[in-house]
């Protein structure tokens, strides 16, 4: 299921999440989550194809990331509760 959170698309990939910005510069993040799907292990950061991308942002954006897939997850856990 797809979630817009925090100005970021954020889906399953796998037993990945991944979180793209919907404003440009439109990267995304690509997070490792515990198999319990409760704590961020590990991120990679996605630059955008076809398009420069300035890292001096970058860890902005991975953070506003992270908080959209903490939420992600906690949203996850409550529907799997019912």
């Amino acid at each position: 299921m797809n979630r817009i959170i925090n100005g970021c698309e954020v889906q399953w990939s796998s037993e990945r999440v991944l979180a793209e910005r919907q404003n440009p510069p439109n990267c995304g993040y690509l997070f490792d989550v515990s198999a319990d799907r409760k704590r961020i292990l590990r991120c990679a950061h996605l630059p955008p194809i076809g398009e420069e991308f300035d890292n001096t942002n970058a860890e902005r954006f991975e953070g506003d990331a992270r908080q959209a897939v903490e939420e992600f997850l906690r949203q996850e856990r409550e529907a799997n509760r019912t």
